[in-house]
């Protein structure tokens, strides 16, 4: 009997869905001549806000080719420019007495400048996680290299131990040497999304070790030495000016606390600043010039820091 021959099945190819992740892996890891003008807009949970998200980062200040702002949502700096806006229209209108209209001109102002400081917070908290996780990062590609392997593989090793927002960039940009971007436009594209001196010191370094040559290992441990001492120095400098940010916060909740307490010892005599137009009218100019105060307390803070 002669049985009969299978003819082999064809092999099927990708689904439309596996080639959509696959441009999207692709648009994620180009070359970073291109990373900055086509880079993928992260998916926001709320399908209202990922379509304004457009519109609202240039206004917010949110640039999502960094790191630091990729997973922003502009939820809190709406919020906090709404209360802002508020506040400044209740004081303008209810208790100066300004017309309506100035008083929402005003608002503007006063939301675009609390939702920016907002997002400049939340970018500062970011990238001092990554400041401090990236020491690590470097801990880790040393002792790869010191055991004899390539610093892509520590580069990866590290990108696999460390966790957000520093682990995702360094796999990145492993991922885009191996789809054949050349090590220094990877690297050039991993301080540019990372925004910060170290990330940057770290690129060169390695960028002109594979030039000229010589010892990795000890290059390395120059430049975690070198970041060692600036960490240091911006810790003494943020301990210099704890005094001032101490000043900051007692003098915004001093005022606060003080009213409640003539809330209760004395309501009539506090009831004043609401119950007549005069008293209206202090209590706005002692709110804008407690805000104003602070501002300036707050600025001065941050130039001695930087």
């Amino acid at each position: 009997m002669t049985s009969a021959i299978r003819e082999p099945r064809p092999l099927l190819g990708p689904s439309r869905r596996d080639r959509r992740r696959l441009a999207e892996r692709l648009t994620l890891l180009r070359p970073a001549a291109t990373h900055r003008q086509t880079a993928p807009r992260r998916r926001m949970g709320i399908p209202l806000l990922a379509k304004l998200g457009v519109w609202l980062d240039p206004i917010l200040g949110i640039d999502r080719a960094i790191a630091s702002d990729e997973p922003m949502t502009p939820l809190a700096p709406l919020a906090a420019g709404g209360a802002a806006a508020l506040a400044t229209y209740v004081c303008l209108a209810k208790l100066l007495g300004l017309s309506d209209v100035l008083s929402a001109l005003a608002a503007v102002p006063a939301a675009l400048f609390a939702g920016r400081s907002m997002v400049s917070a939340r970018r500062n908290a970011i990238r001092e996680t990554m400041e401090d996780q990236f020491a690590l990062a470097l801990g880790i590609i040393i002792r790869c290299v010191r055991a004899g392997l390539p610093v892509n593989e520590g580069m990866r090793a590290a990108g696999a131990e460390l966790p957000l927002p520093t682990g995702p960039e360094f796999r990145r940009c492993v991922d885009q040497i191996q789809l054949g971007v050349s090590f220094d436009a990877a690297l050039v594209a991993l301080a540019e999304r990372c925004a910060l001196a170290d990330y940057r010191f770290f690129a060169v370094a390695v960028a002109l070790q594979r030039q000229t040559g010589g010892n990795l290992a000890e290059t390395l441990d120059n430049l975690s030495e070198t970041i060692r001492k600036r960490r240091a120095v911006k810790l003494r400098a943020k301990a210099l000016t704890s005094e001032t940010r101490a000043t900051v916060l007692v003098l915004a909740v001093m005022p606060v606390v003080v009213g409640a307490i003539l809330m209760v010892v004395s309501p009539d005599y506090v009831m004043q600043l609401f119950n007549t137009a005069s008293g209206r009218r202090l209590l706005g100019i002692a709110i804008l010039i407690q805000a104003f105060g602070l501002a300036v307390i707050r600025s001065i803070s941050r130039k001695s820091l930087a």
